[in-house]
């Protein structure tokens, strides 16, 4: 007979100890983050699926497939975004055997989807990011919304870093800038130049808080300096004049690539993380070569993840074969 003390805990009541655990072997806030949404939407797809909740008996190959199919197929999700929710799973599996949960990890041979195209990861041209540019400065907080653009743009940042900046993470002046990541992917510190149009958008967007001229220069000479042991500022500011978070800076950028689509002036599928992908291709395109430089502003730990830029872009691969010499009807 099975008393209450033998029996097993279910698979949701120990997520969370994971995710402490995570926390506590300084894993970044927004990977934790990425892998409990991954986990709680497995679960919640499996309940609806089976009409009842996941045991450990039940985390098997066949579960996690099916998930990863759904996920790929019926949510029509990106292929970053797919294996992104097979790589949490993976990692919860691997924890959960760890920590004798499972005997045999269901997920040791979960494969990911097909490798993403290098298409994918061309950003935007430069009509492209205009028109996303003009597309803001028609918000409702224009000055907010293009100094949060060109951030994203001419750093190549992630959106979560770029949420979490305060005044202190930036060194302002008129003739140079830079910002500073504090907690990176992966916990990892970094420096990132802000050049001249970063600067020009951080200054229209902060002058009227602090009621000075319009200029970099001004800025500069109106930047506060924190006193010891006073709470850091926060770089972007809500509506309501509180911090703005990164899912409501991801709502706004979906916002504004959504009303730029419907007009065809940017593509649908575009997102806050193509406008990573655009400074990176964009600063291969002045540097050829120079994946280390770029690897360390992007914080990329692993130059095969940098690597990708540099590989052509369907527009330019389509221009090098129609100039083929045996193409016959080349212009």
């Amino acid at each position: 007979m099975i008393t209450p003390a033998t029996i097993p805990p279910a698979p949701e009541s120990v997520l969370q100890r994971w995710l402490e655990e995570l926390q506590a072997n300084d894993r970044a806030r927004g990977t934790i983050r990425r892998y409990k949404s991954a986990v709680e939407g497995f679960l919640v797809w499996y309940n609806r699926e089976e009409h009842r909740s996941l045991t450990f008996a039940a985390l098997t190959p066949i579960a996690l497939v099916g998930y990863r199919n759904y996920v790929q197929r019926t949510q029509r999700r990106a292929t970053s975004t797919v294996n992104g929710q097979v790589s949490a799973l993976r990692a919860w599996c691997a924890w959960l055997t760890e920590e004798h949960y499972l005997e045999v990890n269901p997920a040791k041979r979960l494969k990911l989807v097909g490798r993403q195209e290098a298409s994918s990861r061309e950003g935007l041209n430069n009509t492209q990011t205009n028109a996303l540019l003009r597309q803001a400065q028609a918000s409702r907080d224009p000055l907010r919304n293009i100094a949060i653009l060109q951030m994203l743009l001419q750093t190549g940042i992630r959106l979560d870093e770029c949420s979490q900046l305060t005044l202190d993470d930036i060194e302002f002046g008129e003739r140079s800038g830079r910002v500073t990541i504090r907690q990176g992917k992966g916990n990892k510190a970094r420096t990132v130049p802000l050049n001249a149009s970063a600067r020009q958008a951080l200054a229209e967007y902060l002058a009227p808080r602090w009621k000075c001229d319009l200029t970099v220069k001004a800025v500069a000479r109106a930047w506060p300096r924190r006193a010891p042991d006073s709470p850091s500022t926060p770089l972007w500011h809500s509506q309501k004049k509180g911090s703005l978070t990164t899912s409501a800076m991801r709502q706004m950028i979906d916002v504004l690539v959504r009303d730029a689509a419907v007009r065809g002036l940017v593509p649908a599928s575009a997102s806050a993380h193509t406008l990573r992908h655009t400074f990176a291709r964009n600063y291969l395109a002045e540097y050829p070569g120079d994946v280390v430089g770029l690897a360390s502003l992007l914080g990329h730990t692993s130059l095969d993840t940098t690597r990708i830029y540099s590989q052509p872009t369907l527009e330019q691969l389509s221009t090098r074969v129609e100039h083929l010499r045996q193409n016959a009807y080349s212009e």
